[in-house]
């Protein structure tokens, strides 16, 4: 029989410490993985799990192993706070402002790890900590120290320390064009002669050597293969850092449709370049130049994707405004679930060959045609309503439409003139699909519909095939 999450993550512990020369009783054992299960699953963790740990996970490297225990503990944002035991050790070095929390002043210069872990990533006291800026890393790496303090020689916490601050993500050169990797090089030798500890220059490079490959480890989704595991990932944080697609079938379009932005605003600023770490021979040349260009395709495709996800509910969102205003999104779209007497609106849309420009074959046809390669549990793993606009408009013309979505999403213009500019040939058809599943919004629906008809002086409805 397999053990279960609360004893892997023991099992895990264990392997890590003695890799590392540490003893440690079973009492502490179980309270360091206690603190680790309750912080990582929680009801808002969706992808920052217990099986992430486990992924990045590597008995062989006691180091990295440590990281991944601890790397993801804190999650302050999403988690609304902090578990009572992580808050009890937290508490000395942290204020809390409406939300906002900042590094404490006064704390003693007796507290060699918390000096230590601040200059590990480049902090002072007093500072506010910003979660896309390395709050919960450092957070993290905190917590760590301060439980481990004692059990784990102070070198070995330094190279996890330096593991969980690679972990920060998608950062480019500085002003003084140095790399993550080579900025963390120069504060550990900071460190070493700061501290008086005997870290040498070969054990130093060994020691950022281990963070890239953790860091680029923690990342690895952005060179997958296949699109559909990247954004399979994507998915897993949506509801995480959006609680209202936590509640299946009841979330609403215009919820759904901020989700969505966020997560395209995202991807449209993420530089691929900056996704995963390189340092000297970590990883080599060929093999860091193919994980860039993964992460280029998937990001672009990503974008594409994402983009076409957002006219599409920017679409429903308009014809809901006109009709009564925001509502679930099952009742324009039908349910999610897989029942064979389900309807939805993948059944009620027309029948329609792609426009010349748009490629049958590609990936981004594929995605939006037959899904995802996993499903969630707040949206379907295709997605029928974003594949017909793309057979409709194709991605150029979808593209420029998305402008126009969000001038409406920003209140610029209001949904009836975004709909006056989005073609009758694909308002219509969901106009009238979506009559056909909100009862209770038929005749508005219906009514759009045909008059969207007599003013592009088209013959009413176009049937389903």
């Amino acid at each position: 029989m397999r053990n279960g999450t609360i004893q892997k993550i023991i099992t895990l512990f264990k392997e890590a410490l003695h890799g590392l020369g540490a003893g440690v009783s079973p009492t502490q054992l179980e309270a360091l993985a206690a603190m680790v299960h309750e912080a990582m699953t929680v009801q808002a963790r969706i992808f920052h799990t217990p099986e992430h740990i486990f992924e990045l996970s590597d008995a062989s490297h006691p180091i990295q192993a440590l990281a991944a225990l601890f790397h993801d503990v804190v999650y302050y944002e999403i988690d609304q706070g902090f578990t009572p035991d992580i808050q009890r050790v937290l508490a000395p070095y942290i204020q809390e402002t409406d939300g906002q929390l900042s590094l404490t002043e006064g704390v003693s210069r007796k507290d060699v790890l918390y000096y230590l872990t601040l200059d590990i990533f480049g902090y002072r006291p007093g500072q506010l900590l910003v979660p896309a800026q390395g709050q919960n890393e450092f957070l993290s790496a905190l917590l760590m120290n301060e439980k481990l303090n004692g059990t784990v020689s102070v070198r070995d916490l330094v190279k996890v320390t330096a593991c969980i601050e690679a972990t920060i993500p998608f950062r480019g050169r500085n002003a003084e064009g140095e790399s993550p990797a080579e900025v963390l090089e120069s504060r550990l030798q900071r460190v070493s002669f700061d501290y008086a500890l005997p870290l040498s220059r070969a054990e130093i490079e060994e020691a950022v050597r281990q963070a890239v490959a953790f860091s680029n480890r923690d990342v690895e989704n952005f060179s997958e293969r296949d699109t559909g595991r990247f954004l399979d990932n994507t998915w897993k944080l949506l509801p995480e850092t959006n609680p209202s697609l936590r509640h299946t079938g009841i979330y609403t379009i215009t919820s759904y449709r901020r989700a969505l932005q966020r997560m395209e605003a995202f991807l449209n600023q993420l530089d691929p370049e900056t996704v995963f770490n390189q340092y000297r021979d970590e990883p080599s040349p060929g093999q860091y130049q193919r994980m860039v260009a993964l992460a280029h395709r998937n990001v672009h495709t990503g974008r594409q994707y994402l983009g076409l996800k957002l006219l599409a509910i920017g679409l429903l969102e308009g014809l809901a405004m006109v009709s009564g205003g925001d509502a679930p999104v099952a009742l324009l779209m039908g349910g999610i679930e897989d029942a064979e007497d389900a309807r939805r609106m993948e059944d009620l849309l027309p029948d329609v060959s792609s426009v010349p420009s748009v490629d049958e074959s590609s990936t981004l046809f594929g995605l939006l045609a037959f899904g995802r390669a996993s499903s969630s549990s707040f949206d379907m793993q295709n997605s029928p309503l974003s594949l017909f606009l793309f057979k409709v408009l194709g991605w150029e013309h979808a593209r420029q439409l998305l402008g126009q979505a969000k001038l409406m999403f920003d209140d610029q213009i209001d949904a009836a003139t975004f709909l006056e500019r989005m073609p009758a040939s694909v308002v219509v058809p969901v106009a009238k699909a979506s009559a056909e599943l909100a009862s209770t919004r038929r005749a508005t629906l219906m009514a759009y519909a045909e008059m969207r008809l007599r003013v592009a002086g088209l013959q009413p409805a176009i049937h389903r095939s």
